[in-house]
């Protein structure tokens, strides 16, 4: 059953985007925190509208969000079913559209047409990712360890990259 629920906007400016410098124990550790999903609440932005239940929502959507007055358009950045939060973010440049880092589960490794033994993988192995309807192929190194997969790409990415990967190759 559907219910309303709050429309949060996080400020491009907001201080969990600023990266300061931490220091890790292993790359795996790294890896994992780099792609956790960032976790919003409400007091990071402000209350811009109500939502007609968060089913009915992706990440990276723009349309149907009904938030208006804006100087530029919203996207969804993240979705708290929890709480019935949608949270957005204005223009296509947001910070909480990209990532670096994307965690690859078991359900994605039909996508892997990678054969290399783990010691390998352990170090990360150059890889091509060709997206659904892309052109191009987006360069990464693939990292794995005790069944966990790593996508770490050169530059940022749409956080929703995970729902487009048609397959990924070695170069």
């Amino acid at each position: 059953m559907s219910s309303k629920g709050q429309i949060v906007e996080i400020p491009a400016s907001a201080s969990l985007y600023e990266s300061s410098k931490r220091s890790f124990h292993s790359r795996k550790d790294e890896l994992t925190w780099k792609s956790a999903s960032r976790t919003y609440s409400l007091f990071d932005g402000f209350l811009v509208g109500e939502h007609p239940g968060v089913e009915h929502f992706k990440i990276g959507q723009r349309k149907g969000i009904n938030a208006g007055g804006k100087k530029e358009p919203l996207y969804v950045i993240a979705i708290d079913p929890a709480e019935n939060r949608l949270f957005v973010g204005a223009g296509e440049k947001h910070p909480g559209l990209f990532t670096e880092v994307v965690r690859l589960d078991a359900v994605d490794f039909s996508l892997l047409s990678i054969n290399q033994p783990t010691e390998i993988l352990e170090g990360g192995l150059a890889v091509n990712v060709i997206m659904e309807g892309s052109e191009g192929e987006i360069p990464a190194r693939l990292y794995h360890w005790e069944g966990l997969y790593f996508l770490e790409f050169d530059r940022k990415v749409p956080i929703n990259i995970k729902d487009h990967i048609k397959t990924i190759t070695t170069y």
